[in-house]
């Protein structure tokens, strides 16, 4: 999960990046002279790219087609994909579209807006991640060889995939909080032939980067509507190292799984109300009634205290607006989700007395999805969460319905403990 990013010194990491890469892999205006294919690495020349090309010939036998996701689209034109981010961040809401061209094939001849779009050769081998949550998903497709760099393997929450990071000998280029900014120069070092960013940042923010010849995209999965929508952009990831094949099969298994437990919550006969948000230093931010964690709590067989608030992103309320709302809810899920030392009531009523008069204090019915929340590294909920809906879907509706699933083994959600 990543926050505000800060570039600097890139005029010095200029001339360092130009020195390391010798030539760009990326043609962010269309108008570069340079094939893709002429400026592909010797790595990428030993992991698929084309000696002897056939026009006629489907280089992707394998594709992705998206059934969730609405963000993006994607379309195969036998040596070239076409990808368009219907939304690149929150922040800039302007569609862009990329060209992956593979190795070894000609320029494509494109016309319109398509010819400015920007041209990646694929299939990347020196990814960079701007996400913690990334590794997660080139784990799953078996590409995890493939990344090169993130922003801060430390801040990985699963000990495995933490493990493996280091394994594949995977560099930091974090600064500050090591997650929440991007030391440019460490960045360039590591010659990334693609670098993602989250979708929280401003895609123009990396400009530079891209200029220098690092292809910069955007992976605004968060914005997706449902949990299964955001778990699809794996398939994204995919689009750029050709692992279309795991990808489909690491989906479907998933969306099977999570479907499985919505044809049990389907039919409750009662459906538990619940309060899902946070206070930070006095302010509520309650999740809008279309944002993905919502759908979680619908599928999970819950009805949302806040579901007159429409939107995508988190919104803003007062203490009083939530006293008077949720005063009667069930359940009050991830009030501490990002504070876990303070997750039980005790701590609660303490930090705002208030807090004893909702009712899901008083019964006791708080979770937090924090079970797999190490305070040295990162909860694991932000990231195998991210990837794993199932799995978080089977928690919740352990939560709300427990006569479905009786013996349900929490994978990240822990009861506020009474004491």
């Amino acid at each position: 999960m990543t926050i505000n990013r800060r570039i600097a010194g890139l005029a010095a990491i200029a001339l360092t990046l130009a020195t390391l890469t010798g030539c760009s892999q990326s043609s962010p205006t269309g108008k570069d002279s340079d094939s893709a294919s002429k400026a592909s690495s010797s790595s990428q020349a030993q992991q698929g790219c084309i000696k002897d090309f056939d026009s006629s010939k489907d280089y992707f036998p394998d594709k992705a087609t998206f059934s969730d996701a609405r963000g993006l689209t994607v379309s195969y034109h036998k040596s070239y994909k076409v990808v368009t981010v219907k939304t690149p961040s929150n922040t800039s809401k302007k569609e862009t579209t990329y060209v992956l061209v593979q190795c070894g094939a000609p320029q494509p001849k494109l016309d319109g807006d398509l010819a400015q779009a920007q041209k990646i050769t694929i299939p990347t081998t020196r990814v960079a991640l701007g996400s913690t949550t990334g590794p997660m998903k080139f784990q799953m497709m078996n590409k995890l060889d493939s990344v090169v760099g993130m922003t801060s393997v430390d801040k990985v929450g699963d000990p495995k995939t933490r493990q493996a990071l280091k394994d594949h000998k995977v560099a930091d280029f974090g600064v500050g909080d090591e997650t929440t900014e991007v030391n440019t120069e460490k960045l360039a070092a590591l010659r990334p032939d693609l670098f993602i960013i989250s979708g929280h940042d401003d895609p123009s923010k990396f400009a530079k980067v891209k200029e220098m010849g690092t292809p910069v995209v955007a992976e605004p999965d968060f914005l997706e509507n449902t949990p299964l929508g955001r778990a699809e952009w794996i398939k994204y990831d995919a689009l750029f190292v050709n692992a279309e094949k795991a990808a489909n099969a690491k989906y479907d298994d998933i969306a099977k799984r999570y479907h499985e437990t919505t044809k049990l919550t389907a039919n409750v006969t009662t459906r538990p109300s619940v309060l899902y948000g946070y206070q930070f230093k006095g302010v509520w931010y309650i999740k809008s009634n279309e944002n993905y964690s919502i759908q979680f709590l619908r599928d999970a067989g819950g009805e949302y205290v806040f579901k007159d608030v429409h939107g995508v992103t988190s919104s803003k309320l007062d203490t009083e607006t939530i006293l008077k709302k949720a005063h009667d809810a069930d359940f009050w899920i991830d009030g501490q989700i990002n504070e876990s030392q303070k997750a039980s009531i005790p701590t609660i009523v303490k930090d705002d007395p208030r807090m004893k008069t909702l009712k899901p204090v008083r019964n006791g019915n708080v979770w937090n999805g924090v079970l797999r929340d190490d305070p040295k590294h990162g909860n694991d909920y932000w990231q195998t969460g991210v990837v794993r809906p199932d799995l978080v879907l089977a928690d919740l509706s352990a939560i709300l319905h427990p006569e479905l699933s009786k013996n349900h083994t929490f994978t990240f959600y822990k009861k506020a403990p009474a004491k």
